[in-house]
């Protein structure tokens, strides 16, 4: 069965380090440097191809997804760089493919995760909730010590996690 997304982003493809193009099945393939709504719902669509949740559905779990990343993370890190991007703030204009999502690459892969650990626990695929709500916690976890390591703590602001 393929992951979710493959985490790297640019001229590398994939984990393997092969280039543009030569990716194995199962593997997702990123122009850009940053994920978009559409790459996201497209992706998650190629995992679980059928789904019976609804795309505005899956739109609403990405709003959600940055809602809460700005929240924890963002919005305590002394930057102003994220703060034109996000499903969250898009949402309010009509969420579009092409919106850019607020993870940078190469977190931006939690995206693909989190929607397949959404549509499992919403259909009862538990094992493989499981597995998809575990990647996503990595990258979440790996996120928090990017912004931590890159982004001081704005004045009297404390992390939590």
């Amino acid at each position: 069965m393929p992951h979710c997304g493959s985490g790297e982003r640019g001229t590398v493809s994939n984990r393997t380090g092969a280039r543009q193009g030569d990716a194995p099945p199962g593997f997702f393939e990123k122009e850009r440097g940053t994920m978009t709504v559409g790459q996201a719902l497209e992706r998650a669509e190629e995992l679980r191809p059928g789904s019976r949740v609804s795309v505005h559905t899956r739109q609403e779990w990405l709003r959600e997804a940055d809602g809460m990343l700005r929240e924890r993370f963002f919005k305590a890190s002394d930057t102003d760089a994220f703060d034109t991007v996000g499903a969250d703030r898009a949402w309010d204009d009509g969420l579009q493919d092409e919106d850019v999502l607020l993870a940078p690459a190469p977190f931006d892969a939690l995206y693909p995760h989190y929607l397949c650990a959404m549509i499992d626990a919403a259909l009862g695929e538990t094992d493989r909730y499981a597995g998809e709500q575990a990647q996503y916690n990595a990258l979440y976890a790996e996120l928090a010590v990017w912004l931590r390591q890159n982004y001081p703590p704005r004045s009297r602001a404390q992390w939590r996690w």
